[in-house]
């Protein structure tokens, strides 16, 4: 029987445990919907070339995930180690998301257990106070945030980029052959 629940994840206050289980349990669709693409699946741009492939999409969740925990969160620059797992902007000049062709869902996996594990790390590790507490991102923007939102955040990003996956990979297996 298939088991429909939020698992929590070990934090400091159980609450922001359930939170964090709620991530994960996106990530696990995330991962259940991709881990079989093959690399020309993952760099498909749909059938008129437009849109953001599957792989940029891998990318681009994983660097969001890291934005919002050191930029807006933490209040402070990528770290070294984190700007090596995402050596890319998350858009390119035109303003799409950046593409990185190439890239194994093996690959784009790998970085995103990364950066979570970063995240769980901070997050399950706080308490209710911080949990709730606004602050202003580094980079000037006129906002207040906090982990609380963010999480929110990080589970409808995640959950609207894996939709999109899911359908390109959908509309991938039932593009025509190739001539």
């Amino acid at each position: 029987m298939e088991r429909l629940a939020i698992s929590p994840v070990d934090a400091a206050v159980p609450e922001i445990g359930r939170w964090l289980g709620a991530l994960k349990e996106v990530r696990r669709k995330t991962i259940e919907t991709v881990a079989d693409c093959e690399q020309a699946c993952l760099d498909w741009c749909g059938p008129d070339g437009s849109e953001n492939p599957i792989g940029a999409l891998l990318y681009h969740v994983g660097l969001v995930e890291m934005s919002w925990l050191y930029l807006d969160l933490l209040r402070t620059e990528l770290p070294p180690d984190v700007k090596t797992l995402f050596p890319w902007p998350s858009r390119d000049e035109a303003k799409r998301l950046t593409r990185v062709p190439g890239r194994s869902a093996a690959q784009h996996l790998e970085t995103l257990a990364t950066s979570r594990k970063i995240l769980l790390e901070v997050l399950g590790g706080i308490d209710a106070a911080e949990w709730r507490r606004l602050r202003t991102p580094i980079d000037g923007l006129d906002y207040e945030t906090n982990p609380e939102w963010v999480v929110f955040h990080l589970i409808e990003h995640e959950a609207g980029h894996t939709a999109q996956m899911a359908s390109l990979k959908a509309r991938w297996s039932r593009r025509p052959a190739a001539t």
